[in-house]
């Protein structure tokens, strides 16, 4: 993965961050301002009985594993719950979630290990990917020499507020990088490619039988023995490798064996890629100002932007998608990867087809401080704390 530009001029502070969960922790703002913060209980009136709202805070989980857990301790499928957004999983966080059917009681009684739940409630309607506000962050940093406070006053007035709104290396994938890779392999029709991508690249992988079971797969293509040789623990992958033996040559199928939130992650990533490849090049350039077929969005109430409204604040870039209308910029950049947004098209998994969509280009960082070697600050939903930190962590 290439290194984005830098805003800020300075060589930065270097040092670390996520050198443990407790080092990274994330609070969910609701859509009316509500941090939920972490170990405090969320005390709320109940709106209904179809479904329980409750504030999920757990340490070393992935989202989907904390709630693939709860599904299981409660003996009920993990379709019946939604959230408002991801979080990190190497992290202590807390976020908004919701499930079907289950009595509130009897959620508040689960005792797992990294998981716990800090309130909930009864409601008619279930919590909606993208219902929520933003998140705040408190990260803490590892480095040496001298206090870097000043060096940081000096980037975050430079900066003036705002970072270059880069996807994050985590859209990429934790560790293996490869996501906009598959996702642009499956816009491409070859899904084969697409498929083995996934399955057998190993790029960073830390853990040394998934690393020799995936070399083995790139070497012998064999999916039967693959599934035997994959660890457990790479559910995805071996439920295609699964279908993969049964069905060979039907890699369309395979792919579909992923949840749809997966597979449009492909997908996504390549967008984000574009995005994250046309921004840098702007700054590069010293041009961050509108282009053609671009808008302005204003902030909401909070202070962040808010692409669905239309204003003077914010200017938007485009994911790239089908519908898009590119302008000279994106016309070069399309054409130095050889793709066309036709591709955004999907003709075998037409499920994920993609018509594009705005993102604003910048963002703000909101109640920024710095002390006692940790970062404080609050972002939108959809921008990454990876993000910002570069500008600071830069060298």
């Amino acid at each position: 993965m290439r290194e984005w530009e830098h805003i800020s001029k300075c060589r930065g502070i270097g040092g670390k961050i996520k050198n443990s969960p407790e080092d990274f922790l994330v609070e969910e703002i609701s859509p009316k301002g509500e941090v939920f913060e972490l170990y405090k209980k969320i005390e709320s009136r109940d709106q209904g009985k179809k479904y329980t709202h409750f504030i999920l805070q757990k340490k070393d989980w992935s989202t989907s594993g904390a709630l693939k857990r709860m599904a299981k301790a409660l003996r009920v499928g993990q379709k019946r719950f939604s959230y408002a957004g991801t979080k990190d999983k190497f992290a202590v966080t807390t976020q908004r979630a919701s499930v079907f059917g289950v009595p509130k009681e009897q959620l508040s009684s689960l005792a797992l290990m990294d998981i716990q739940i800090n309130g909930a409630w009864g409601s008619d309607e279930k919590v909606k990917l993208g219902d929520l506000l933003g998140n705040r962050f408190r990260i803490s940093w590892k480095g040496d020499g001298d206090s870097p406070e000043e060096k940081i006053e000096s980037i975050y007035s430079e900066l003036e507020g705002k970072f270059p709104n880069y996807f994050g290396p985590q859209r990429f994938g934790s560790t293996r990088q490869n996501t906009h890779r598959v996702g642009e392999l499956i816009l491409r029709g070859r899904l084969q490619e697409a498929a083995m991508h996934f399955l057998a690249e190993a790029g960073e992988e830390e853990h040394k039988g998934a690393r020799e079971a995936r070399a083995r797969l790139l070497d012998s293509g064999d999916f039967s023995a693959a599934l035997r040789e994959f660890p457990k623990h790479l559910r995805l992958e071996r439920s295609m490798l699964a279908y993969l033996s049964e069905n060979p040559g039907d890699f369309a199928g395979a792919f579909r064996r992923l949840p749809r939130y997966t597979l449009l992650l492909f997908v996504h990533a390549f967008q984000s890629f574009l995005f994250n490849e046309a921004l840098s090049e702007r700054i590069k350039d010293g041009m961050i100002r509108r282009e053609e077929g671009e808008n302005y969005c204003d902030s909401n109430y909070y202070g962040f932007p808010e692409p669905e409204k239309p204003g003077t604040e914010w200017i938007c870039g485009k994911l790239l998608g089908y519908d898009s209308q590119p302008n000279e910029r994106e016309k070069e950049l399309l054409e130095m990867h050889n793709i066309s947004l036709d591709a955004f098209r999907i003709t075998e998994l037409p499920e994920l087809s993609s018509k594009g969509s705005f993102r604003p280009l910048l963002c703000p960082i909101k109640d920024f401080s710095f002390s006692n070697n940790t970062f404080s600050f609050s972002l939108p939903a959809g921008a990454y704390a990876t993000s910002a930190l570069r500008e600071f962590m830069r060298g």
